[in-house]
């Protein structure tokens, strides 16, 4: 029996916001297997963003957030 990607949908949105996060990882890693793409890749991308990120800082073009405010928001939106 198939499942209904409208169904399936719907279930995953009633999901707890920790279940829906591993759900999403897992999810990811599968397309990036499929695409090909290996760890390494991944590393060197996510590597090559946030030194793109530091130098946007450095130059004043972004502004950094205290952690105790990133985690207050995130808090705020569990609820």
């Amino acid at each position: 029996m198939t499942i209904s990607a409208e169904v399936l949908e719907t279930e995953a949105l009633s999901l707890p916001k920790e279940e829906k996060t591993r759900l999403i990882v897992h999810l990811l890693e599968s397309l990036e297997q499929r695409s090909g793409s290996n760890s390494q890749q991944v590393e060197q991308a996510w590597v090559a963003e946030a030194n793109n990120r530091y130098e946007a800082y450095i130059r004043g073009e972004e502004q950094a957030i205290p952690s105790e405010d990133v985690f207050k928001d995130l808090k705020a939106d569990d609820r």
